[in-house]
């Protein structure tokens, strides 16, 4: 049980992302961490959904009315991309700790101007990367940081997922599937963890040469294919697909190193029937690991006790209540957000030119 007296909490948004917050709030409130005060959006059936998920206080169609409330100590945001800027604004006009879901804006400017603000402040603020929680990719990043396979040459990174949009699966939002509202598809609006995983591996990506394709006729790509540079001298490739495979979002990502070849798979649920983590040494048959020991030694290190969870979320949003509790940054924050984004934009400019594109020309 938790010693910090329990924060209080104002989710904005209500749809699937909030649903999966809320069923993770539900129980940091049974852990003692969390007060669910009061919950916006202004849909009432996706209202009806959160309450389901987790017992707050009240519930509103008014955002501000959230933000404003004396017991909420902080906030989330789990609305539609388009909506996160004026929210996260009018949170730290309000002076209060927040979590904001990714991707930050449709803009590359507004991206920029939303994580210039938060890093002025200095406010708890994280972004919702939570595959940094799961704990193959925290295996994987330990030994890019370590000698243990010497260093890291090169990786290719595949990225599917079924079409999330209402035209593909039936009962679902169609936000997705129109760039005004995204600004994107499945490469900023999916695989924009690829890019923070990418990052948070290899260092930030100095240069970038895309190509992208929209082939289910929406006016933002289903397709793209990445050549990445990082910093580090690490190069890789990242394929990044929305397909009509209804069911389906799995991440495979081989990184070869010195000595050895890795090869992980992961699903965004805790235990998932896709996850695996293969490594092949010289002169050695390949290897798979433990996964359920390596989740054990992950919730033990966190220091959480309880196992029925589904989603990494609750991770993640765990971590940023213990930050909030002790008025300490929060990680991933706002600039690694900027490092993410700043590898997606060069993306999208490069296959807009079809050149490639240094990352410096977009970050001054």
């Amino acid at each position: 049980m938790a010693t910090q007296e329990p924060i209080g909490i104002g989710l904005i948004g209500c749809g699937m992302i909030g649903q999966i917050h809320a069923d993770g709030l539900a129980k940091l409130t049974e852990d003692g961490l969390a007060r669910p005060v009061a919950a916006a959006d202004p849909s009432e059936a996706a209202r009806h959904a959160v309450a389901h998920n987790c017992p707050f206080e009240r519930f509103s169609p008014d955002s501000q009315s959230v933000i404003d409330d004396d017991a909420v100590d902080a906030i989330m945001i789990t609305a539609p991309t388009a909506a996160h800027a004026p929210l996260v604004e009018a949170v730290l006009a309000a002076g209060k700790p927040l979590f904001c879901e990714k991707p930050l804006a449709p803009s590359f400017d507004t991206v920029a101007g939303i994580c210039r603000a938060v890093e002025a402040s200095p406010l708890t603020a994280q972004v919702g990367f939570h595959s940094r929680f799961h704990p193959i990719m925290r295996t994987l990043r330990r030994w890019c940081e370590s000698d243990e396979f010497g260093q890291p040459m090169g990786y290719t990174l595949r990225d599917d997922q079924y079409w999330p949009t209402g035209e593909v699966v039936p009962g679902h939002s169609s936000w997705r599937s129109r760039r005004e509202q995204s600004g994107g598809g499945a490469l900023i609006e999916h695989s924009i963890h690829s890019a923070d995983i990418l990052s948070w591996m290899f260092g930030p990506a100095v240069r970038v040469h895309a190509f992208a394709r929209s082939l289910f006729g929406f006016d933002v790509e289903d397709t793209a294919v990445l050549t990445i540079e990082h910093a580090s001298g690490v190069v890789g490739t990242l394929i990044t697909v929305f397909n009509g495979v209804r069911g389906r979002e799995e991440r495979r990502l081989e990184v070869f190193f010195e000595q050895a070849a890795v090869e992980i798979t992961t699903d965004f649920l805790v235990g998932a029937d896709e996850d695996s983590l293969l490594v092949q040494r010289p002169d050695e048959a390949p290897r798979r690991s433990d996964l359920p020991a390596l989740r054990e030694d992950l919730f033990t290190e966190l220091g959480v006790t309880r196992r029925d969870f589904v989603f990494y979320q609750y991770l993640a949003d765990r971590a940023w209540l213990q930050e909030v509790a002790a008025g300490r940054p929060a990680s991933p924050g706002f600039a690694d957000a900027m490092a993410a984004h700043a590898l997606v934009e060069s993306a999208y400019r490069s296959a807009s030119s079809g050149q490639p594109v240094e990352t410096a020309t977009l970050l001054g």
